[in-house]
């Protein structure tokens, strides 16, 4: 599954069959633009991700703080604002962390390293992802470092939660585009608005009010950045008010205005969310509902 653009390389490799609940995908770039030519751009904010420079470097910073050099293996918390990149030249392999793979491999409250870029081989919670850079380094062949990832995470899966029922229905319940509100958000995984409080921020790393509020502006910005032909007026979100609503959404989540984004070139996630959505059905990451076995989907 791969897609090239004029800026970059793209691949999207699926997990091994056990892990695809913890894990949305496996994913790798290489950028090298003619001259050396700075390019800059936004990520969208996103579920945690282990991110391995093997080749060059991407500086970054969640908005608006100033772009600064990330460690060559980090993690990337939950994030519920854009990240800004520049880059020339880089080869990275990255991991999706889904909200159930943070509360399995990581365990530590995700509130806590929410909108934080971590050295993976400093922190002790992120133990795995520092074995597996310890491996891949020297490595160039997309297969073979996926295989690696796999043969980590499949050692270090364990023992399933006491709690990943809920955490999936949470999962599923606030990619739903009909949950609003957060009373409706308890009502359908039959938890109090406390349980759901307490659990959003250990494992999703934000309030559920904020993670339905990050959910609904990301659905309404993916068909605008996939055909920037359509009118905003198109693609809000039923629950936003009017255009002044999502405006205040987008310069929360985004740190500038709409006219400011579609002003932007934006080259690098262009192509990532085209070829996102050809490899995986779905341009961004918190859209990608849970992968939730037959059996527990049917509970």
């Amino acid at each position: 599954m791969q897609s090239l653009s004029t800026v970059g390389d793209y691949q999207f490799i699926m997990p091994a069959p056990e892990l695809r609940r913890y894990f949305s995908s496996y994913y790798f770039f290489e950028i090298s633009t003619p001259g050396g030519v700075e390019l800059e751009d936004l990520l969208y904010p996103e579920w945690a991700s282990a991110r391995f420079m093997l080749e060059g470097n991407i500086p970054a910073s969640l908005v608006p703080d100033p772009v600064v050099p990330v460690p060559a293996a980090s993690m990337t918390g939950p994030t519920s604002r854009a990240c800004h990149i520049s880059c020339s030249h880089a080869r990275m392999a990255g991991i999706g962390v889904t909200p159930l793979g943070w509360a399995r491999f990581v365990g530590a409250s995700a509130h806590a390293y929410a909108n934080a870029v971590f050295d993976v081989t400093l922190e002790p919670v992120f133990k795995v992802f520092g074995n597996i850079w310890q491996e891949i380094q020297g490595l160039s062949d997309h297969r073979a470092i996926a295989e690696v990832f796999d043969r980590h995470l499949l050692a270090a899966l364990g023992a399933d939660l006491p709690r990943e029922a809920d955490i999936e229905r949470v999962h599923a319940v606030v990619a739903d585009p009909e949950i609003v509100d957060v009373v409706q958000l308890s009502e359908r995984v039959g938890l109090n608005s406390q349980a759901v409080e307490r659990l959003c921020r250990r494992v999703f790393g934000f309030s559920p009010k904020r993670l339905l509020r990050r959910q609904r502006f990301l659905r309404s910005l993916a068909p605008r950045m996939l055909d920037p032909g359509l009118k905003w007026v198109k693609v809000l979100d039923s629950s936003y008010h009017d255009q002044a609503h999502f405006s205040r959404d987008f310069r929360d989540f985004m740190g500038m205005t709409p006219k400011a984004f579609l002003e932007m070139p934006r080259p690098i996630s262009k192509a990532a969310v085209r070829a996102r959505l050809e490899a995986l059905g779905q341009p961004l990451q918190v859209l990608q509902g849970p992968a939730i076995p037959q059996a527990l989907d049917a509970a």
